[in-house]
C-alpha cells in the first residue's frame, strides 16, 4: 500500500475515533436530562398533589370563615334588634317615670323603686353594647382568616405555574438533546459499520482518582484544575466526576493536559460549587 493509502487509512480511523468519542457524549448528556426530566416531572406530580390538598384544606377554612363569618353576622343582627327593643323598653320606662314624676310627686318610695329600675336597665344596655363590640371584634378575625387563607391559595397557584413552565422546558430540552443523541448514533453505526470499529476500545479511560487544585469562573466558564496529568496517562477529552464526601458536585471535561496537571472545564453541573480540595474520579 502507498503511503497516501496509509495516510487515509489513518485519517480514516482518526476521524472513526472522534465520530465514536462525540456519539458516546451526546448519549451519555442525553441519558442525563432524561434522568433530570423524569425527576422533574416526579416533582411536578409531587407538588401538584400537595398544592391540591392544600387547595382542600384552604378551601374548608375559607368555607367555615364564611359561614362563622354569616353566624356572627346573624347574631349582631339579633343583638341589635335587642338592643333596639331595650332602647324602646328604657325609653317608655323613662316616659312612664316622668308621668309618675308630674302625677304623683309625693310617692317617693314608687319612685325610688322605679329608679332602680331604670338603673338595672342601663346596667343591661351596658352589657349589650359590650356583647356587640365582641361580636364585632370575633366578625373581623373570621374575615382577616378568610383574606389570609385567599393568599395562601392564590400563592399554591403561583408556584404550581411555575413548576409546569420549568418542566415544559426540560422537556423541550430532553426532545433535542434526543435527536442530537439520535444523529449520533446513526453516525456512531455507520462508522462501526465501514470501518470495523470496536467501541470497547476506543476512547478508553483507565480508572483514576485525584482532587481539585483550584477554580476559576472566566465570563461564565468555571475551569478546574486537577492533580493529574500527563505522567498519569491523562488525555484530552477524558471526564472526571467530582464529589466532596458523598456530595456529587458534577462532571468537568479535560481541555489541556501538561506533565502534573490539566485544566477542565465544567460538564455537567452537581449540587453544590466545585471548590480547591474535591475529589475527582472516573465514572465506571
Amino acid at each position: 500500500m502507498s503511503t497516501i493509502g496509509k495516510f487515509f487509512v489513518v485519517l480514516n480511523l482518526a476521524l472513526a475515533a472522534l465520530f465514536v468519542g462525540v456519539s458516546a457524549s451526546l448519549i451519555g448528556e442525553s441519558d442525563s436530562y432524561r434522568k433530570q426530566y423524569e425527576t422533574e416531572v416526579q416533582a411536578k406530580a409531587d407538588l401538584e398533589t400537595s398544592l391540591s390538598e392544600e387547595k382542600e384544606k384552604m378551601a374548608s377554612q375559607r368555607d367555615q370563615a364564611v359561614l362563622e363569618s354569616q353566624r356572627l353576622l346573624a347574631d349582631n343582627s339579633n343583638l341589635n334588634a335587642e338592643k333596639t327593643a331595650l332602647t324602646e323598653s328604657l325609653e317608655t320606662e323613662r316616659q312612664q317615670n316622668a308621668d309618675q314624676r308630674e302625677s304623683l310627686t309625693g310617692i317617693e318610695g314608687k319612685l325610688s323603686d322605679l329608679e332602680g329600675t331604670n338603673g338595672q336597665l342601663a346596667s343591661d344596655l351596658d352589657s349589650v353594647r359590650n356583647q356587640y363590640e365582641k361580636v364585632r371584634e370575633e366578625r373581623d378575625d373570621a374575615l382577616d382568616a378568610r383574606d389570609a387563607a385567599n393568599s395562601t391559595a392564590n400563592s399554591a397557584t403561583d408556584s404550581m405555574n411555575m413548576a409546569e413552565g420549568r418542566a415544559t422546558d426540560l422537556a423541550l430540552q430532553l426532545a433535542r438533546s434526543e435527536e442530537r443523541a439520535a444523529v449520533a448514533e446513526a453516525k456512531l453505526q455507520t462508522v462501526v459499520s465501514l470501518y470495523k470499529v470496536d467501541l470497547q476500545s476506543i476512547g478508553a479511560q483507565p480508572q483514576m482518582e485525584g482532587s481539585v487544585l483550584s477554580v476559576d469562573t472566566v465570563e461564565g466558564t468555571t475551569y478546574v484544575v486537577i492533580n493529574l496529568g500527563k505522567h498519569d496517562s491523562v488525555q484530552p477529552g477524558f471526564t472526571y466526576d467530582v464529589y466532596n464526601g458523598s456530595t456529587y458536585k458534577g462532571q468537568i471535561y479535560v481541555q489541556t493536559v501538561n506533565e502534573s496537571k490539566s485544566a477542565a472545564t465544567l460538564e455537567m453541573a452537581g449540587n453544590g460549587m466545585i471548590a480547591s480540595g474535591d475529589r475527582v474520579t472516573t465514572r465506571l
